[in-house]
């Protein structure tokens, strides 16, 4: 067959989905003719060998400009619904099979078989949208226009799939969706080294969105010296070219000088593995400050928290979006909900060796679930290729 992957993310660097589409790729591309289709010019075979050591030599790769989602300008219903079923027809036309991995609404599909992958629901569907809030005959005619059409639009995919719990429920909440778990591929084979005393965090530096909160985790490091005395803090993560990503890689980097810990940009994946086997705890703090009418800024899934795990570090992470489906308190590691609770188990974990060589064992097995080749089994059978 001729599949197309298709990555629907533009802005940002490499990151979960891209990894989830260039494993999937890899391993679909033994047997069928297939092309990545994506919106990212640093998206190519060489960025992701290096990333995570994928050959995408049989894979092809088509360059899209991204477009803003177009709801059609005609008031006639059917030609707006022409338009909606044409806005980015190209992208699945010429494939037996369409895979769609996005946020942001998705076109409709036009191959025989769609697959929808849903990284998170950024925007609630049209006809739940305040504009059509309406209770007016105008306003309930609209609101019912929208509804078939996101009907129509949705029933073009067959399989409609979400990469956690906390994904699924909103996407339930806020497209009207039913969707079946396949978790994203996480690395899980490490070394079991000796440990250092060293916490690790791993995420983009993004000032604006989804903030990963290194600042903050930067800042409870400096407070906590006092009693880790000798430990190391490794804040580490992608930056891209934009201003606020720099910027706010400056910020981390300035609050890092103050607190004594080491921050480090776009690290090899040798480099990075290393810094997994070697440190004892892993922070994660994506959604602190949040709340729930801002679900997208929580963590979806958690893939750099399950590779720490797998690694043998002890997760010390938020008690928001993903991160409760990956840890359990007090098994494989510790949920907090403030940053005085963050500071309480860091230092439990640091203080009882004992405790800490159990939750790290716990850790290391529980993460086995998430591993690349459950991963690819489960896709197989949603895409109807075992």
């Amino acid at each position: 067959m001729k599949i197309g992957i298709y990555n629907e993310p533009s802005r940002g660097g490499i990151g979960g989905s891209e990894i989830s589409v260039a494993l999937l790729a890899e391993s679909v591309a033994r047997a069928h003719d297939v092309e990545i289709v994506h919106h990212k010019k640093s998206f190519t075979a060489e960025t992701l060998f290096l990333i995570c050591g994928v050959d995408l030599g049989g894979v092809s790769f088509r360059y899209v400009e991204p477009e803003d989602y177009s709801f059609g300008t005609s008031w006639n219903p059917l030609r707006r619904y022409q338009n909606s079923r044409s806005w980015q027809a190209h992208l699945s036309k010429p494939y037996d099979l369409f895979v769609s991995f996005t946020h942001n609404f998705p076109p409709f599909c036009h191959a025989p078989r769609g697959v929808l992958t849903v990284l998170f629901p950024f925007n609630e569907a049209p006809h739940k949208g305040s504009g059509n809030a309406s209770g007016s005959p105008p306003g309930l005619l609209k609101r019912a226009y929208h509804n078939r059409e996101w009907r129509k639009r949705l029933d073009t995919y067959q399989c409609k799939l979400a990469n956690s719990e906390f994904t699924r429920e909103w996407t339930r909440r806020r497209w009207d969706v039913e969707c079946d778990v396949i978790y994203p591929p996480v690395d899980t084979d490490f070394e079991i080294e000796e440990k250092a005393n060293a916490i690790l965090s791993v995420g983009r530096f993004t000032g604006e969105g989804h903030s990963k909160k290194q600042v903050e985790m930067l800042q409870v490091f400096g407070e906590l010296k006092p009693e880790l005395h000798g430990w190391d803090y490794f804040c580490v993560g992608g930056v891209d070219d934009s201003a606020s990503g720099q910027q706010y890689f400056a910020e981390a980097t300035k609050a890092a000088e103050v607190s004594g810990a080491q921050v480090k940009a776009n690290l090899e994946r040798a480099a990075l593995r290393r810094l997994y086997q070697r440190s004892k705890t892993f922070w994660h703090a994506a959604g602190l400050n949040e709340d729930d009418n801002n679900p997208e800024l929580f963590e979806h899934f958690g893939v750099a928290t399950a590779e720490a795990m797998a690694a043998g570090c002890v997760p010390v992470v938020v008690n928001k979006g993903g991160q409760p489906e990956i840890v359990q308190h007090g098994v494989n590691g510790f949920l907090w909900n403030t940053l005085e609770e963050l500071k309480h188990y860091t230092t439990l974990v640091a203080r009882d060796e004992e405790l800490r060589t159990r939750l790290s064992t716990a850790a290391r097995l529980s993460a086995q679930r998430f591993s690349v080749a459950n991963f690819l089994a489960q896709y197989s059978k949603a895409l109807g290729l075992e």
